[in-house]
């Protein structure tokens, strides 16, 4: 296994009668811990326009982040991230780094949401993407509407699958779902680091931040424009710890080790991101 390899591992959702309102609230329950039997948040992005200051502004309040030189390119899509590891997923800071390759990757998924949200300064879109785990991989169990995208370097049967709803509502954040190969490796403890293979040692320092974050416990997304009651947002306010609502501004709250420091960050205007450690 190869050092890329590695990385790509660990880094690679007015009722007519009371009676009836009774009903549909005992449906969405229903779906709902269906829903989070199934999913599991895998990691999140945010899209950037200056990603060197963005970087910067989380590491400046304590947060390690992965060198550029073991950052994972997306190989035919024209973007690439900078990476932060937690215990139980990552933050990525997606940005376009090759805008011929990312033109021609657009050309050829056009029911995909890319150019949009790259544009969401100008647009209004949610610069915002869930990606998720399923349990027991099995694309069946996705509960919305979905686009398999496909890229050279995937093996045949390997796919990601947007939610469809993701290019049609750009005020909501985009979903989408990995599949096992690229899944982000999760960590019970820190303790658990250890179990990184000692050639790659080097990869337990990603995980240790200087302000003391350890696991995201909580993760709460506020968009200027969303249907809550929609199959893609209801599937992601069925999964534990997350959750999505409407308000003034396009705006992620994240939360570590349940806010036990009791320490509020607000990274606005370089980021819409409120830190809670």
């Amino acid at each position: 296994m190869t050092i890329n390899q590695f990385i790509s591992f660990l880094i690679l959702i007015i009722s007519f009668t009371a009676c009836k309102d009774v009903k549909d609230v005992e449906k969405v329950n229903e779906k709902s811990e269906i829903v989070s039997s199934d999913l599991i948040v895998d990691h999140f992005n945010i899209w950037v326009k200056n990603p060197t200051k963005a970087k910067e502004r989380l590491t400046d309040i304590g947060f390690y982040a992965v060198p550029d030189s073991l950052s994972l390119i997306h190989t035919g899509q024209g973007t690439t991230g900078k990476y932060f590891y937690f215990l139980n997923g990552y933050l990525e800071l997606i940005f376009v780094y090759h805008q011929n390759e990312f033109d021609a990757n657009n050309a050829l998924n056009t029911a995909l949401d890319f150019k949009e949200r790259v544009n969401f300064e100008t647009n209004g879109a949610s610069p915002f993407s869930i990606a998720l785990q399923v349990k027991e991989y099995n694309i069946e169990k996705i509960p919305f509407e979905k686009i398999r995208y496909h890229q050279e370097w995937m093996e045949e049967n390997e796919s990601i699958y947007s939610a469809k709803n993701s290019k049609i509502n750009l005020k909501e954040p985009s979903i989408f779902v990995v599949y096992p190969e690229i899944e982000a490796t999760k960590f019970e403890t820190i303790s658990d680091l250890k179990n990184i293979p000692d050639e790659y040692a080097f990869a337990r320092s990603f995980y240790k931040h200087p302000n003391g974050a350890e696991k995201v416990t909580k993760i709460s997304i506020t968009t200027t424009g969303t249907n809550t009651q929609t199959e893609t947002i209801t599937a992601i306010n069925g999964i534990e710890n997350i959750s999505i609502q409407n308000g003034k501004e396009h705006l992620m709250e994240l939360y570590f080790d349940n806010n036990i420091q009791d320490k509020t960050i607000d990274l606005r205007p370089e980021l819409p991101l409120i830190v809670y450690l």
